[in-house]
C-alpha cells in the first residue's frame, strides 16, 4: 500500500485535470462527460469511504466540539479522508459554478477567477462566483434554471 504522503498526492493530482477541463475547455464533451457527471463525486467518493472505513479511530469522535474534531484530526489517515471530502466537495461546487454560469449566460472569463479560488480557498470562490453572478444577472435565487 502507498505511504499517506503518496497518497495525499494521488488525491490533489487526481483533481487536476478536472478543474483544467473546467477552466480551459468548459464547453466541451469530455468536461460534460467527465466533470458534470457523477464520475469524480463517485470515484472521490468511494475513496473517502474507504478512508473512513479503514482508518475511523478506536472509539467515538466527538463531532459536537473544536476539541474533538481536532482530535481526530490529529491522526494522519483521519486527515487525509478530511482532505479528500474537501476535494470533493470543493470540484462539486466549481463544477456547479461553471454549469450555472454558463445556463445564465455569464462570461466564463468572468468565472475563471471563481474557479481558481473554488479550488484554492473553497468557499472564497463560492463567494466571489455568487457575487459575480448577482452583479451580473440581480439574482439571488440558487434555484436552478433550464
Amino acid at each position: 500500500m502507498m505511504d499517506l504522503n503518496s497518497l495525499f498526492v494521488l488525491a490533489n493530482v487526481s483533481v487536476l485535470p478536472a478543474w483544467l477541463l473546467l477552466v480551459f475547455a468548459p464547453s466541451t464533451a469530455v468536461t460534460r462527460a467527465l466533470v458534470h457527471s457523477a464520475v469524480f463525486p463517485v470515484v472521490l467518493g468511494i475513496t473517502y469511504v474507504i478512508g473512513i472505513v479503514t482508518s475511523a479511530p478506536t472509539g467515538s469522535v466527538d463531532m459536537g466540539s473544536l476539541s474533538g474534531l481536532t482530535a481526530a484530526f490529529m491522526n494522519p489517515h483521519m486527515m487525509l479522508v478530511g482532505w479528500v471530502h474537501y476535494l470533493v466537495f470543493d470540484l462539486f461546487v466549481g463544477a456547479w459554478e461553471a454549469r450555472d454560469a454558463s445556463r445564465r449566460g455569464i462570461n466564463h472569463l468572468f468565472v475563471v477567477p471563481c474557479l481558481i479560488l473554488t479550488f484554492m480557498l473553497g468557499p472564497t470562490g463560492l463567494l466571489l462566483y455568487l457575487v459575480i453572478r448577482y452583479f451580473k444577472t440581480r439574482s439571488t435565487t440558487l434555484v436552478e434554471v433550464a
